[in-house]
């Protein structure tokens, strides 16, 4: 009996849907076109849910919000999309002369391209939060998103212009043309700007360094970055003035990241004592000043080399490590305090530079 009810639910629904398609097709154009157009509403409040739900699907894996991120970035166009679809099918149907036709037409067309592009623009802004979120992308961070966003804009109105060009009929070859002239002279007028601009997107995108490192060029700049511009990065020396130099000179300079590179905080004496001095407690000396200091590591340990015989003192390098490479400084300087007192109390003399002259008759 059951399935009988439902054998004579469906034969309802069919001719209730066999009516409608009859009426639909005998109906005044006008009625016509505004079924279709009801037609594609109703069709976009279904879609609506189906793409919500194949988001879903697609980004199950994600442990983020951007599934709920990109439906609801996606909401308003597909509608519209939809429904001027619809629109576009239902426009025949008005008997409009041959230039309104195309004239309404281009117009439908054209509010599609601007909805097809703000789509796309939300979708692209949606992604780009969420990778920067995430970390997956190396080149996309926070301080790169904003570069892409500026970029994924351009890149669409520019083909959303050139979209509504082709739909209003419009020739864009010779102004191709005169854009890809005018292009190639600014190219040329600002070679050491774009050289500039191009470092500094790979700077952001590869991050050898960032704000708070401290770093060391080739040229011999150090200091603390204060900030990473897209034409320009700017260095606090340790004289506290702040550098800004072009990224095209440091994308061709060599450079030393001591904030993440395998010798942070490296501490380096060279210290000279007097001929006759007692060699092994010289090195006692030094390594106890630096094991005492409270920033200097234990591992790895203190070490001293004998350098050299020179001139008027024999040389010993004292080298340790602090945690902080910002630390290299005060230790040293602490670290000479103490040898020198230490120096002093043992009758180790360090020597200047000395000459004898004897005097013939």
């Amino acid at each position: 009996m059951l399935q009988e009810y439902h054998i004579k639910q469906l034969h309802i629904m069919q001719e209730y849907i066999n009516s409608f398609i009859q009426y639909a097709t005998s109906a005044h154009p006008y009625m016509q076109a505004l079924l279709i157009i009801a037609a594609a509403f109703f069709a976009a409040i279904i879609v609506l849910p189906f793409l919500a739900g194949l988001v879903k699907f697609l980004t199950r894996k994600t442990e983020t919000d951007v599934d709920d991120k990109l439906i609801a970035a996606l909401n308003s166009p597909v509608f519209y999309v939809v429904i001027l679809i619809g629109a576009n099918f239902a426009l025949p149907l008005l008997g409009l002369s041959e230039s309104a036709f195309g004239m309404v037409l281009a117009l439908i067309k054209t509010i599609l391209v601007i909805v097809v592009s703000q789509g796309i623009l939300r979708v692209v802004r949606v992604l780009l939060a969420g990778a920067a979120e995430t970390h997956h992308l190396k080149a996309v961070n926070e301080q790169t998103v904003p570069l892409f966003k500026n970029l994924s804009l351009a890149l669409i109105i520019s083909g959303a212009l050139y979209a509504m060009f082709l739909v209003w009929g419009i020739d864009v070859t010779a102004w191709l043309a005169s854009a890809g002239i005018l292009g190639i002279a600014i190219g040329f007028a600002a070679k050491d700007t774009l050289s500039n601009l191009i470092s500094g997107i790979f700077i952001m995108a590869d991050k050898p360094y960032s704000v708070g490192d401290y770093i060391v060029l080739g040229s011999g700049t150090e200091g603390i970055v204060s900030a990473v511009g897209l034409r320009s990065t700017r260095i606090m020396t340790f004289n506290d003035e702040e550098v800004i130099i072009p990224n095209g000179i440091i994308a061709n300079d060599a450079l030393t990241n001591k904030t993440t590179g395998p010798d942070t905080g490296r501490v380096k004496l060279y210290i000279g004592v007097a001929y006759g001095s007692d060699l092994k407690k010289v090195e006692t000396i030094l390594l106890n000043s630096a094991r005492s200091h409270k920033l200097v590591l234990d591992d790895p340990e203190p070490s001293v080399s004998f350098l050299d015989f020179g001139d008027s003192s024999l040389d010993f390098r004292l080298s340790c490590r602090v945690k902080n490479p910002l630390d290299v400084f005060g230790t040293a300087s602490d670290l000479r305090y103490d040898i020198n007192t230490r120096f002093a109390e043992e009758n180790i003399e360090i020597p200047f530079p000395q000459r004898d002259v004897h005097m013939s008759q």
